[in-house]
């Protein structure tokens, strides 16, 4: 069972970023919404803006959701967002303009 969601999860990941990459077209999240949460929990230690993007835009929905399990050699003690709402409005704001 484990193996199938596993596999589940892959395939659902993996077509959110062809869907993306293929369109072009940025995550639908609110920018707005997205700040406030920047506020309240990544600007403890992250204090500038804009996105650099060395994560890469379409790699941001899996990084923000586990840090560690996208990059296990990141500095961030943060575990991830767990609200795929809260991963989109906080890439629609740190990606605004680009």
């Amino acid at each position: 069972m484990k193996s199938r969601a596993r596999a589940i999860l892959f395939l659902t990941v993996a077509a959110s970023f062809a869907i993306v990459s293929d369109t072009g077209a940025a995550l639908a999240g609110d920018p707005e919404a997205g700040k406030a949460i920047f506020q309240n929990i990544c600007h403890k230690c992250h204090a500038a803006l804009p996105y650099t993007g060395r994560i890469g835009d379409a790699n941001l929905p899996a990084f923000l959701a586990n840090p560690r399990r996208y990059k296990p050699t990141t500095a961030m003690t943060f575990p991830g967002l767990k609200r795929k709402k809260d991963i989109d409005d906080v890439i629609a704001y740190i990606t605004q303009g680009h």
